[in-house]
């Protein structure tokens, strides 16, 4: 069974922290202290390019910038651009981006990463809200949010006297904010569809992992939904069931390989995981409506 980085680097990107995608070493960073919640990293980039992907928390980037920075936002054929100065922020919530970011000036941005488990914790335990959504805004202002921002900044770089309540205080303040001021209450359906990277990832596992057994929490854990939710999810997207998916995907790829002629039937059963000749000649004769070996012989008839 493949390792969670190897699924990380299908289609389009997956990871916790934007930053995972950045090169330099940070200039300052909290990842090695005992912080919950939040994570502040500050980076001098230069320009450069962030593909479509998959972020697990959500993101509030705080510019800083000599020169204002232009950011293209591409989605297929469309194209958007923002003006950033010192001071603007945009926040971007946990979740796919099918849209690539590119940048044509150098920046010191300050990127903090709250855990979207940590802020959902916050609006029910101490708010008491009902779930909530945040929306995405790539460009807005909010001196309160660049104060704390700087404030946590401040205090990866040096020791503060209160510790780690300073940071707890930080922290719930930013999240309490997030909640008041940029949140949503949640009140339409769990979305009816599958992205287009999700599928671009499940056909991108297929093929880098096409003789591994294909098992349903797998596939979920390629959309980051529960088994429940993305069987679901999947049927009214695609149509199929994911079995019915995987076996077609795989008896298309039979038929491929069958057209190219050389491998016996058998060693082209055991490349796309069947167990035997036996259940591969049922499936592909079910779907096909001849044997592999008929269909090998004869592949336009």
């Amino acid at each position: 069974m493949p390792d969670q980085q190897a699924l990380h680097q299908l289609a389009s990107v997956a990871m916790d922290y934007v930053s995972e995608s950045f090169e330099p070493v940070p200039l300052v960073t909290s990842a090695p202290l005992s912080w919950q919640g939040v994570r502040v990293e500050q980076y001098h980039l230069g320009a450069g390019e962030l593909p479509a992907h998959y972020q697990a928390h959500h993101l509030l980037m705080l510019y800083q910038v000599e020169i204002p920075l232009v950011m293209q936002h591409r989605h297929g054929t469309r194209v958007s651009k923002n003006v950033f100065r010192t001071g603007d922020l945009g926040l971007y919530p946990g979740g796919e981006y099918d849209l690539s970011l590119t940048w044509n000036t150098p920046s010191d941005n300050i990127y903090l990463t709250v855990d979207n488990q940590y802020m959902a914790q916050i609006a029910d335990q101490v708010l008491n809200r009902t779930p909530f959504t945040l929306s995405r805004r790539p460009q807005f202002h909010d001196p309160f949010l660049v104060q704390l921002g700087r404030q946590l900044l401040a205090a990866a770089g040096s020791r503060h006297a209160l510790g780690l309540l300073y940071i707890e205080s930080l922290t719930n303040a930013l999240c309490h904010h997030l909640i008041e001021y940029q949140a949503t209450e949640r009140v339409s359906r769990r979305a009816q569809r599958l992205t287009g990277p999700v599928l671009a990832r499940i056909d991108a596992y297929l093929e880098a992992y096409v003789e591994a057994p294909v098992t349903l929490e797998t596939l979920a854990g390629l959309a980051h939904l529960s088994v429940f939710h993305f069987a679901r999810l999947f049927k009214q997207t695609t149509g199929l069931s994911p079995y019915q998916y995987v076996l077609r995907w795989k008896i298309q790829r039979a038929q491929y390989l069958l057209r190219l002629g050389g491998a016996p039937v058998a060693d082209i059963g055991d490349a796309l995981g069947f167990g035997s000749l036996a259940s591969f000649s049922t499936a592909f004769k079910r779907a096909v409506g001849r044997s592999p070996q008929q269909f090998q012989r004869n592949p336009a008839g």
